[in-house]
């Protein structure tokens, strides 16, 4: 009979940094492999990877107009954002489903969204 003491001297050899993950049960398990973040695309609403993504934010508007959205470049822009794969038929989902107002919790300007997606990254292809 294995004792709990056991399965950890187990498990933790499998894991490359010799910790453990448990789940609720106590049970110690391994990855198989490491963790990605993923996030929901406002426009299609299908979970991908971070690195497919480009991130959206809400810059406050001057006077008490309405919140324009801009493309994140870094990512990690203070405050609320919102996914959208690099993809025109996306952005047009998002735009006829009101996904950036769900996400931002309210009404957004979205006018110069498409050209700033268009001029945003030369790595990242924008697919038109």
């Amino acid at each position: 009979m294995e004792t709990a003491l056991d399965l950890v001297a187990d498990e933790s050899a499998a894991l490359p940094s010799g910790r453990s993950a448990r789940n609720g049960g106590g049970r110690v398990i391994a990855r198989s492999t490491a963790h990605r973040p993923e996030r929901t695309c406002v426009g299609c609403r299908e979970a991908a990877p971070r690195e497919q993504l480009v991130r959206l934010v809400r810059e406050p508007a001057p006077d008490g107009a309405v919140p324009r959205v801009r493309v994140d470049p870094t990512g990690s822009a203070p405050g609320r954002g919102a996914w959208l794969h690099p993809d025109a038929s996306c952005l047009d989902l998002a735009l006829r489903r009101g996904g950036p107002a769900r996400s931002f919790r309210g009404r957004v300007d979205t006018g110069l969204l498409a050209r700033d997606l268009e001029a945003f990254d030369p790595t990242r292809t924008w697919n038109r």
